[in-house]
């Protein structure tokens, strides 16, 4: 197989250096078509989720946080085009700074949506445990959540873009998403050691619970338990669940592994793998055409 090899070098605070970057057949084989799925489905699930929104004109705070989440799918489905380009021609054509939009754009949506997945599961859950009457619930509230997630979000992210991300390096103009070197930084590293931490102990910590709840539930409603709103509600939190462990973890754990393994011997391979796991977190965009399609009710 040919491969499209490259050196690029970084300019760090203790001096420059040079490593080969591989991107061969591999990008167009893999990244390309993934994104391209998403790109297609993800685009058709929330213009269908967007319009049965707007046909049912529901005031629940769970249908304002569903809102949120498509405003969220869309803007990262409108940065997709520009990866799939650089995959398949190798060559990135829109600029420096456009180069380190589109790549936070991956991450901003990943954490973005973490924190409204966890939100529509903790609401249920306080709600189950009679902790949030339900009865008190006003769209107005869920509006007010929903800007003070996207408020300290945005400020956050847009910190870490102005004085951290993609600041310790300078590419040549048609090279792009090769931002693995930051993790050489220890304050970076600390960051992504603190992200992956938060999101792995909520994980566990809900999925327990969750299946606490649906196991009750399954006692007490058995053998109808899926004719039960309830049931069905909770199974609806345990998929978004799911879609965390499946579209998230991955990209957190591979990220563990890289910081300790590729600095000691520079192995391109890992750089395909990272790459790969952080496309997979673009697959939670499906999760509309599974409510649509009627997987998740």
């Amino acid at each position: 197989m040919e491969m499209y090899n490259m050196t690029i070098q970084f300019n760090v605070s203790n001096g420059t250096m040079e490593i080969p970057v591989r991107c061969d057949d591999y990008c167009r084989k893999v990244l390309a078509p993934l994104y391209s799925i998403v790109l297609l489905g993800g685009t058709a699930g929330t213009i269908m989720m967007f319009r049965l929104l707007l046909q049912r004109n529901s005031q629940s705070i769970i249908t304002v946080i569903v809102a949120n989440i498509i405003v969220l799918h869309s803007i990262l489905l409108i940065s997709l085009p520009f990866r799939l380009s650089y995959y398949l021609l190798l060559d990135w054509k829109f600029g420096w700074f456009t180069c380190r939009v589109i790549s936070m754009m991956i991450h901003v949506h990943m954490y973005l949506t973490f924190v409204f997945y966890v939100a529509i599961i903790v609401i249920r859950l306080l709600i189950y445990f009679k902790r949030f009457p339900f009865q008190e619930l006003q769209k107005l509230h869920a509006i007010a959540l929903s800007v003070a997630i996207w408020l300290v979000g945005i400020l956050i992210f847009f910190l870490i873009f102005l004085f951290q991300y993609g600041t310790h390096m300078n590419f040549p103009q048609h090279q792009c998403f090769q931002f693995y070197e930051e993790l050489n930084h220890p304050s970076v590293v600390v960051m992504n050691y603190c992200m992956i931490g938060i999101l792995m102990v909520t994980v566990l910590v809900l999925s327990l619970i969750q299946l606490v709840v649906i196991t009750q539930l399954t006692k007490t409603l058995w053998p109808g338990m899926f004719t039960h709103q309830e049931f069905r509600v909770h199974i609806n939190s345990f998929f978004f669940l799911l879609v965390i462990v499946v579209c998230f973890l991955p990209h957190h754990a591979f990220r563990v592994f890289f910081i300790q393994n590729y600095f000691q011997n520079k192995k391109p391979d890992l750089i395909l793998y990272g790459e790969i796991c952080k496309a997979l977190t673009t697959v939670c965009c499906l999760d509309m055409l599974c409510f649509i399609g009627g997987l998740v009710h």
